[in-house]
Formats: C-alpha cells, structure tokens, sequence
C-alpha cells in the first residue's frame, strides 16, 4: 500500500467541527484515483495532510507502511514522494521563466548541475513546454501555468501526485491535453490522486472513485459501482454524470444510442474510446 489513512481528525483552529473526521482510506500504486464531494467535504484538508502541510490531532498517516514523521528531514523527503498541485498554479510558480521555475525545486534538493541541467531540458521536451522555457511565467496562459506547475511537481520524480480541481477554469482543448499528459504520468508509474467537481470527468478517467461528505468517506469503488448508487449520489448533493444520465434516459425510451451498448459499463468504454 503506497498511503494509507487510519482514523485520521483534523480541525481547523477556531472552527465549531472537524474538517476531516474518523477518516480511514487506502491509495494504491499506479491507479487512477479521483475524489469527489460537496464544497467544504474535506477534499483539500487531505491533500494538505498527505503531503505534511497539516499534522493530524488524532489518527496515523502512513507512507509505504510506515507512520509519517513531522520532523524537518523526514517532511522534504516526503514532499519529493508525494507532489501536490494546488488549483491555483499562481501558488506554486515560483520562478521568473518556464526554465527558472522548474530548477527551483532541485536546486533546493542540492543537486549537482549537470543534473538540474538534464532533469529540466527532459521535463520541458515531456511537457510540451520546450518553446516557452525562457518566457516569463507571467506571460503564461492559464493552461500553460497548470501545465507547468505539474512539470515543477513531476521533476522531482515523485511516487504519488495530488492534485487540487485540475481541470478547473480550462476550456475543452487544454482539459483534453491535460489528461493527456496524467495518463503519461500514470503510464511511467506515478499514482495520481485528484479531487474535483467534474464528475463526467472522473467518471471516465478515473480508475477508483473515493466519495467525501462532510470530512469522512461515504463510498467508494469503481465510477461504474459508485454511480450505480444514483439515490445515494442525489442525497449527498452530487448526483451522477451528465454522460451517464443520457444514456440512462436514451436506454429506457424508445430511442437506441448504439445496439452493442447493453450496460452503462459498455456505455463508458465506447465513450473512453471516442473521448480519451
């Protein structure tokens, strides 16, 4: 197991109730994870905790099987294995160009530079940002922040990549080249975790889906299983994908959106074929 949450509590100072309570949930290697759930679930407070930000008051976080320790040495280590990307890349930018802002995070790192040197011109060639390593970040559109602000994560080669509404504020051309490029990451050995409100989104991309109501976990299971469970989903204020719902309605009337689509399982793949 790559991370693992045990009866995990963590309130806010001042707040009137735990932003995440009795929490207890797995993270797998080189899956696909999505986590969905209503503003103020706890989906953010997470990330923060699994990434070291916030340290638990009750419950123990563990990375590989071993309990997180929140010393100065042990808290770097971690954040090179577990990168979190905020859904405001002007967070996380850094640098005055695309090539300053990826050193940044290995210069701190300390390594020699002929290594910062190929990390950087391999990351830029990866990310499709060769063309704009010596533009100042503030010329970035949004798109390309993103972009960049998973190559500033990804160069430190971590085992376990968060990120925070991913495909928000992006039009339909850069969100379809940003799944593009986490199925990369995937595909190299990197389990991705990402929390959003895009339920059609999650339910295509996502190979296990984890379900937040206020700060514990209410379901979770493949897209298809969880979204199975329409009542469920309605009552906790999500309901189920726009996609899926069609299809639910087409498949019950007299219309027929294709004969070989016997089952919302089918229904998916076709759509993963012709969409992803």
């Amino acid at each position: 197991m790559l991370m693992e949450f045990e009866e995990i509590e963590y309130t806010y100072p001042c707040a009137q109730k735990p932003a995440i309570n009795c929490l207890s949930l797995q993270i797998g290697q080189c899956k696909r994870y999505a986590i969905i759930g209503r503003n103020g679930c706890g989906k953010t407070t997470l990330f923060r905790l699994a990434n070291g930000l916030y340290r638990p008051q009750k419950g123990i976080i563990r990375w590989q099987e071993k309990p997180l320790k929140y010393n100065h040495t042990a808290l770097n280590k971690l954040r090179q294995q577990v990168g979190l990307v905020f859904q405001d890349p002007e967070q996380q930018l850094v640098g005055t160009t695309v090539e300053e802002d990826l050193s940044y995070g290995l210069c701190n790192l300390g390594l020699k530079p002929r290594e910062i040197s190929d990390r950087i011109q391999q990351t830029l060639t990866e990310f499709e940002l060769t063309d704009l390593a010596y533009t100042p970040v503030n010329y970035l559109s949004l798109g390309q922040k993103k972009r960049l602000s998973i190559a500033d994560v990804m160069i430190l080669q971590p085992k376990l990549l968060l990120l925070d509404e991913p495909t928000a504020y992006l039009d339909p051309y850069q969100t379809r080249h940003l799944i593009n490029t986490l199925n990369y990451i995937q595909a190299k050995g990197t389990t991705i975790l990402i929390a959003t409100h895009d339920l059609d989104f999650v339910y295509l991309w996502a190979d296990w889906l984890l379900v937040m109501d206020n700060g514990q976990l209410q379901v979770e299971g493949t897209p298809d299983n969880v979204f199975k469970q329409r009542q469920l989903m309605e009552g906790l204020g999500l309901g189920i994908p726009l996609m899926l719902n069609l299809w639910q309605t087409w498949s019950n009337s007299s219309f027929a959106v294709n004969s070989s689509l016997s089952d919302a399982q089918q229904f998916r793949q076709w759509i993963q074929q012709k969409w992803m």
